[in-house]
């Protein structure tokens, strides 16, 4: 399968890794894209044993001309949050899968249309929650579903941000709720998925206030 990325930050690195290293036998990327050329350049030559010439680099502007060129099978969108609509639509729409970063978007007309385009184009779209395959989760959830502790009726969940980590959403474009969408939506997310997973609940009804 063929693989081009949209964003090239540090989050990015995890799935470039995973494409060109851990998955390389069935897996190829073909194109990076961003608004940083240094950055595009860098993550390019950390590319292990690359084919031909090279991963192409494109920049942010040149989004469909890669896809155009390179013809890949699936996306990988790791933008700033606020972008993520944007590139998913687009790719969508030029006829391929996508994976992204958790949050897929950051309010409720962006994911309106990518609703609208995702039933129109009949495309996937998988949004990923990497705090699910950290060592102590993962057996978390298998401790919960042995039964060990008996059925699980309700669920108190809290989680301490430290000034470390949590500091450091304020320091970068996530402190922006309009690139962000708030910390709710930012770091949340990861909190409502790892309850829903750890107990394999899918909500029906959400209230709040």
């Amino acid at each position: 399968m063929k693989y081009a990325i949209v964003g090239t930050g540090g989050r990015h690195q995890m799935f470039r890794r995973a494409v060109t290293e851990t998955y390389a036998a069935e897996s190829e990327l073909v194109g990076l894209c961003d608004v940083n050329e240094a950055r595009l350049a860098l993550s390019a030559n950390s590319v292990p044993n690359p084919k031909g010439n090279g991963v192409a680099t494109y920049r942010a502007e040149e989004f469909g001309r890669m896809i155009a060129e390179q013809g890949p099978d699936k996306i990988i969108v790791t933008t700033p949050d606020y972008l993520h609509h944007e590139y998913i639509i687009a790719a969508m729409r030029a006829g391929c899968d996508v994976m992204t970063e958790k949050p897929m978007t950051t309010d409720l007309g962006k994911l309106r249309a990518l609703l609208d385009a995702q039933r129109e184009t009949g495309r996937a779209v998988t949004v990923t929650f990497n705090y699910r395959y950290t060592p102590a989760r993962t057996q978390l959830k298998d401790y919960l579903l042995s039964g060990a502790i008996g059925e699980i009726t309700a669920v108190d969940f809290r989680w301490h941000l430290d000034r470390v980590h949590g500091a450091d959403y304020f320091r970068r474009w996530h402190r922006y709720k309009e690139k962000s969408g708030g910390l709710l939506v930012h770091k949340s997310t990861h909190h409502f998925d790892l309850m829903n997973w750890w107990v394999e609940s899918t909500p029906v009804t959400v209230a709040a206030n």
